[in-house]
């Protein structure tokens, strides 16, 4: 414990690198703990959970609140667990893996309670208890993982001073695009993941193949690369209902010779790997999305399902991450919609069809509406692929599409709808014109609790909010999903 004569007195507002000693009593959007002085100044402290004795350090300092991180904890709370990654804290992707999955739950359910007040302004909001995932760990079917010649450096390696090696490939540390830990473990996907990550680890050092980098030549373990300025990320996709693995090198130009040793080295060592494709991306911006890309070992691409249907999955289509979760999000939302045989629905976002061909079988009609042409795409050959013949997509922008003339006669108004935006929810614009058509039912699905709760309030001019299920697709983490049924009134 540090000495008392290091934190700070109160007084109106703290000043960076103030210690506080302070008593949480709940938890905030996106996973903070939140504490409040007796003069009402809140102070945000990540790292804390509710009902715990801290002490934190003041990082930024406003006239009404500070956030701050935890430094000691002098109490801890009843929902605090031991976390069982060694990078939890320093890796940018789980924020709750030490709070037990239940109050993670409960949490969850109480950030969406407090969005639909606060944003919403709809009082007493009726939002069900949180859908637990089937597994809070090895759940994801999609990791990223990238290439960086400026691995995070623990506390001992900077005090040594002698750090010739920064190769690491991996996860970001949280807050940092410019650092990359050199990850051996992760519980979110599957874990032959771990395997295949090691394998093209041993690969690029043994080989000494370059980290791609607009600056300076990555150099490993003192040799210059043989072929430099290639690597930029790894990326694995497995399927929950197949088994089947696909691995997509992404790189900065092609290196046949390299793709080939590569591929064929993964495949011998670890067969279970269906697929082997490389991403060729020759921009500086880092994406792990090629301008175009290179199949050398199957099809480039696997087949995962929800529900009846079966969806093929290439190396840049979007695909829910969380398979289980995504058939159960999708049933709540076809729950919520009462579909009737004779219903017209409208699927608005309706990215690559998967909520569209999973109602399909429920009613007369689906149209899908989407802006990304590629998605759209993939959508027509996911409702061929399975046999699917009552679902039409279309590529348009909505804001222009709800107020054409002649989209607006060629397509019938529709019974219900699905609707499924960005994160950043739905543009006022699209809102105005959904109220005009006036659907029966709507089931509004949501990554975001904030902007939907946003959304519903202007939807309110003409539907009548009856539940909220929030769904957890990504435990360890902030996220939640949520869907709205909504009547029209």
């Amino acid at each position: 414990m540090i000495p008392d004569s290091t934190i700070t007195t109160r007084r109106a507002k703290p000043e960076r690198g103030d210690r506080l000693e302070l008593t949480t009593d709940s938890l905030a959007f996106e996973g903070k703990a939140v504490a409040r002085r007796e003069d009402g100044y809140v102070v945000f402290v990540e790292g804390a959970l509710a009902q715990e004795r801290i002490i934190g350090e003041i990082k930024k300092a406003k006239s009404n609140f500070a956030e701050a991180r935890l430094v000691e904890i002098l109490e801890a709370g009843p929902d605090r667990r031991t976390p069982i990654c060694p990078y939890f804290g320093i890796c940018g992707g789980c924020s709750l893996q030490h709070m037990n999955y239940d109050a993670q739950l409960y949490w969850k359910k109480r950030q969406v309670i407090d969005l639909f007040e606060r944003v919403g302004k709809i009082p007493n909001p009726p939002v069900r208890d949180v859908l637990a995932a089937p597994n809070e760990f090895y759940y994801r079917n999609k990791m990223e993982f990238s290439f960086s010649d400026q691995r995070w450096l623990t506390e001992e390696e900077i005090a040594s001073g002698d750090v010739q090696d920064r190769f690491a490939l991996g996860l970001h540390v949280r807050e940092r695009f410019d650092r990359v830990i050199d990850t051996e473990v992760c519980f979110l996907p599957k874990p032959i993941v771990k395997d295949i990550l090691d394998f093209t680890r041993q690969f690029t050092i043994e080989n000494h193949i370059g980290v791609y980098s607009d600056q300076t030549p990555t150099i490993i373990d003192d040799v210059p690369p043989k072929i430099a300025n290639l690597l930029r990320f790894l990326v694995v996709k497995t399927s929950h209902a197949t088994g089947e693995i696909m691995v997509n090198l992404v790189t900065s130009r092609e290196e046949p010779e390299v793709m080939i040793q590569y591929s064929k080295e993964l495949v011998e060592k670890i067969p279970a790997v269906t697929t082997v494709v490389n991403n060729i991306n020759t921009r500086r911006a880092q994406v792990a999305v090629g301008d175009y890309e290179i199949v050398y070992h199957g099809d480039g691409t696997i087949r995962d399902k929800i529900g009846a249907n079966e969806f093929r999955i290439s190396a840049n289509s979007f695909f829910q991450a969380n398979t289980p979760q995504a058939e159960r999000l999708y049933s709540i939302a076809a729950e919520f919609a009462e579909l009737k045989p004779n219903d017209l629905l409208w699927d608005l976002y309706c990215g690559t069809g998967t909520i569209s061909l999973f109602v399909a079988d429920k009613v007369k009609n689906v149209l899908g509406i989407e802006l990304v042409e590629s998605a759209v795409i993939d959508a027509r050959a996911n409702a061929k692929a399975n046999g699917i013949s009552n679902a039409e997509f279309i590529k348009s922008d909505l804001r222009r599409a709800l107020i054409t003339p002649d989209f607006l006669a060629a397509h019938t108004k529709p019974d219900v709808m699905t609707i499924d935006p960005p994160r950043n929810g739905m543009h006022p614009d699209v809102i105005r014109e959904v109220l005009k058509l006036a659907p029966e039912r709507i089931a509004y699905i949501s990554c975001n609790p904030a902007t939907q709760a946003r959304d519903i309030a202007l939807l309110s001019e003409g539907y009548e909010l009856l539940e909220l299920q929030p769904v957890d697709m990504f435990p360890q983490t902030y996220h939640i999903e949520c869907v709205a049924k909504l009547r029209y009134i």
